[in-house]
């Protein structure tokens, strides 16, 4: 059994922590452009069919940090900015997983109409 490598599958991890990175370190403040940016991964998850799980593996990967950085310190602004990161991944995969269930339907009601 031989696994190449392929860079393909590593794009969705480097866009999403592209995502967090930069919206940790160019908008740390609570703008709008916070939600913008992980609002963005929607169309190219979309686009290029990508596994919309992967941000909800991620979001849920968030709220467990959130956990241990509330256990291992009092520094509620930075638990606060990675929470609202965390609810952004899950809003923005369960929509990337709804727009891939709607897919499948039109998918299966072709072939049963054929």
């Amino acid at each position: 059994m031989s696994s190449k490598f392929s860079f393909k599958q590593f794009i969705p991890h480097l866009l999403v922590i592209a995502s967090i990175l930069s919206s940790y370190f160019i908008f740390h403040d609570e703008s709008l452009l916070t939600p913008t940016v992980f609002i963005a991964l929607v169309p190219i998850f979309s686009i290029l069919k990508f596994d919309g799980r992967i941000l909800v593996g991620y979001g849920i990967l968030m709220f467990m940090l959130v956990v241990i950085f509330l256990c291992a310190s009092n520094d509620y602004s930075s638990t606060k900015t990675f929470t609202i990161y965390a609810y952004w991944l899950l809003v923005t995969g369960v929509v990337c997983l709804v727009i891939e269930y709607l897919r499948e339907e039109r998918k299966r009601e072709k072939e049963n109409s054929i």
